[in-house]
């Protein structure tokens, strides 16, 4: 998208538009004209995909079987559900995660040509400069997926991206000393620790929690706590603190850390909890009425949390 920004930037007053103008037109028709033809081609439920034969679809059954723990489902959406939906503290600490790690992502995609041009790269230089940042951020975030789904582990690789985001946070904090280079290189700590936390954070949530219902409730409620962080983002690169913009790197690093703490919390209760169930202490809901006990989602006993 840098690339593409960098060549819009050609279109500076064409049809008498300025550059800005033509990313968000032409990079929003895109998005558009995307999400339209992907209404048509994603598939709900695997028996709805028509590039999987009989035995394809018999396999993601039974996969989502297991990653789910047919026992642990949330079929009906009723009173006592919105209830364990509501009062779970896993999805509201899980918010926070989003909330927090997600902030270094959201402030570099405002604000990094910016902070390139204060650098001292001139505008459509600094674009040129942000495409090494996010092309290495991506490399990052593939390869920390790939092993935090060989290893079962979310927790562990959240506080990676956050201590990779304090690193390049405080370097630019103290950028007065430094060289060019070494702040542009503080960029790619800062970009590649918020990256891969920010989609560890959302994996981790629909890991640990069942139920299609729970999961699409859980799901919009971390994403809207989490997307406050585009806000604020958006009001803590201050004009008259520039280039040092103290005020912006310190509350990135301060969210990063509220995000990390969280984890922390969300870690440890994760690990309680599983030894609560495997003492037999939530056995006690077997006895709950069937209609009850088949829509507990993750709080049936038999269902165990990924950390």
């Amino acid at each position: 998208m840098q690339l593409l920004a960098y060549g819009i930037a050609e279109l500076d007053y064409s049809r008498g538009l300025r550059a800005w103008r033509w990313i968000f037109i032409i990079e929003g028709g895109i998005t558009a004209f995307v999400a339209i033809i992907a209404v048509f081609l994603i598939a709900d439920f695997p028996e709805q995909c028509r590039f999987l034969n009989a035995d394809e679809k018999m396999l993601l059954h039974k996969i989502l079987a297991e990653d789910g723990q047919k026992e642990a489902c949330m079929d009906t959406l009723n009173k006592k559900a919105y209830k364990r939906i509501f009062s779970d503290w896993k999805i509201w600490l899980a918010s926070l995660v989003y909330l927090g790690v997600g902030l270094p992502g959201y402030s570099l995609v405002f604000f990094m040509p910016t902070i390139l041009f204060e650098f001292g790269w001139k505008a459509q230089e600094a674009q040129v400069h942000s495409i090494p940042v996010y092309a290495v951020t991506a490399v990052a975030m593939l390869l920390v997926a790939y092993l935090s789904d060989r290893y079962k582990h979310r927790y562990g690789f959240i506080i990676l991206g956050c201590v990779l985001a304090t690193v390049g946070c405080g370097m630019l904090l103290g950028q007065a000393g430094l060289s060019r280079e070494a702040k542009y290189g503080a960029l790619f700590f800062t970009s590649v620790g918020g990256y891969i936390a920010t989609p560890m954070g959302l994996a981790w949530l629909a890991n640990n929690v069942c139920g299609h219902w729970k999961r699409a409730f859980s799901a919009a409620i971390q994403v809207t706590i989490g997307n406050f962080a585009g806000l604020i983002a958006s009001n803590i690169f201050l004009e008259n603190e520039s280039p040092y913009y103290r005020t912006g790197y310190g509350v990135i690093l301060g969210f990063t850390w509220l995000g990390g703490i969280a984890a922390t919390a969300l870690f440890i209760g994760l690990r309680t909890e599983n030894r609560i169930r495997d003492s037999g202490k939530r056995d006690y809901r077997l006895s709950f009425p069937k209609e009850e006990l088949n829509n507990l989602g993750d709080d049936h006993p038999s269902f165990r949390f990924a950390p």
